[in-house]
């Protein structure tokens, strides 16, 4: 294999980002990256080697470009420093703006990335780097806070929120309800997670939290298509794929296989991967209704052993909205939804009258959730989920209030 320059990897990186949007990681192999660069395999595997290590030089390229935009703005943060929690808040925002605007390829290769990493030993090593380089950002950027009773865990935290941030923004950043709920997040984490009397960020954030529950009752809402029975089981055996792997991972002769179906019969039933994608999402869609949508009454053990599949399920829906545009609605509502209730765990683990409220709930349970899938975590229990950063913010909050 011949040496590389950084230049000769700044076209396969570009291919490399077009074909992972349009198809996944399921989309990233040689042949679909040689036609696209208008070369051949022999030719892209002399110069850059095998699948795997191709992939790794892509990874690392990606981090690199990822690097240039981090140091750039952690240069106008530390030249703003000292900051306060406001303006850290405002700061930490508009870099996620920027992440799922004109970076949104990028960022959209790093979600499949940790989607995929339980499932790809090959990517685990690279993408563990990429990781590891955002995470040195956030801990910098925090770093520049004037002073939070979170200290040097602030930049931890950020770095998990905006790890389930990042791939919402991507699904539904051109949406100001959106990015008003994000940024009234970022507030809480950067300075009171349990405001002071007379804060009226609770206002505002039901107004928001209202305007993107609206998008499932117009034309564009979120509108299931039926299915029979058999599709119905079948679904169950295709969301728990994309749980598990995301959704390149469906294909009829893994689906079939799963639900102990001949390919013919499946292929009969969803004649393409796209409603077999589709199919998966609604089940998702329907089994997050039962779960994230619970009123009074939520078991603390059966949320904690649900709480992995409820992070990669909502976390796969988002990611499926830059395919699937009709899911847009869906994502939207859940991720309003986020912390309902979590807010009612929290309180009652808190002694005395309630502390936390839905906005609290909210920025908790996306750090939480943003980790759990930096974690690369498929299976959880109470003994595999971390919840450090998390336990942090509750015992800060409840010092506070």
């Amino acid at each position: 294999m011949t040496l590389r320059s950084e230049t000769d990897i700044q076209p396969v990186l570009r291919a490399a980002l077009a074909l992972v949007e349009a198809g996944g990681l399921r989309g990233l192999s040689l042949r679909p990256l040689a036609e696209r660069m208008g070369t051949t395999v022999s030719a892209l595997s002399h110069r850059f080697g095998l699948k795997d290590e191709l992939l790794t030089a892509v990874i690392d390229a990606a981090r690199e470009a990822d690097g240039a935009l981090l140091d750039g703005w952690l240069k106008r943060i530390e030249a703003l420093a000292p900051v306060d929690g406001a303006l850290l808040a405002e700061l930490a925002d508009l870099v996620l703006d920027e992440m799922a605007g004109p970076y949104a390829a990028l960022n959209r290769f790093y979600c499949e990335l940790m989607q995929g990493a339980p499932t790809r030993p090959e990517i685990v090593v690279p993408f563990a780097a990429w990781r590891a380089r955002r995470l040195a950002f956030w801990r910098a950027a925090a770093m520049t806070r004037q002073h939070s009773e979170l200290g040097a865990d602030l930049g931890d935290i950020l770095h998990a929120f905006s790890a389930d941030e990042v791939a919402h923004g991507l699904a539904i950043g051109d949406l100001s309800a959106y990015r008003w709920l994000r940024r009234l997040g970022l507030r809480r984490l950067c300075g009171a997670v349990v405001p002071a009397p007379g804060a009226n960020d609770l206002a505002q954030f039901a107004v928001c939290h209202a305007a993107l529950g609206a998008l499932m009752d117009g034309p564009d809402g979120y509108q299931p298509a039926p299915l029979t029975d058999w599709q119905a089981r079948v679904a169950g055996h295709i969301s728990t794929l994309i749980i598990a792997e995301g959704a390149d991972a469906v294909t009829h002769r893994a689906i079939a296989a799963r639900a102990g179906v001949a390919s013919s019969t499946l292929a009969y039933h969803f004649p393409r991967q796209e409603d077999l994608l589709q199919a998966g999402l609604e089940a998702i869609i329907a089994r997050l209704h039962g779960r994230v949508y619970r009123p009074e009454g939520v078991d603390l053990d059966a949320e904690d052993l649900s709480s992995v599949e409820i992070a990669r399920a909502t976390f796969a829906v988002s990611l499926a909205v830059g395919r699937a545009p009709g899911l847009k609605a869906c994502a939207a509502d859940m991720r309003r939804r986020r912390g309902e209730n979590y807010m009612i765990i929290l309180n009652r683990q808190a002694p005395g009258e309630p502390v936390f409220d839905l906005l609290s709930g909210q920025a908790l349970s996306i750090t939480g959730i943003g980790q759990i899938m930096l974690d690369g975590l498929l299976e959880g229990g109470p003994g595999t989920i971390d919840r450090t950063l998390v336990d942090k913010l509750q015992a800060v909050a409840l010092t506070a209030h």
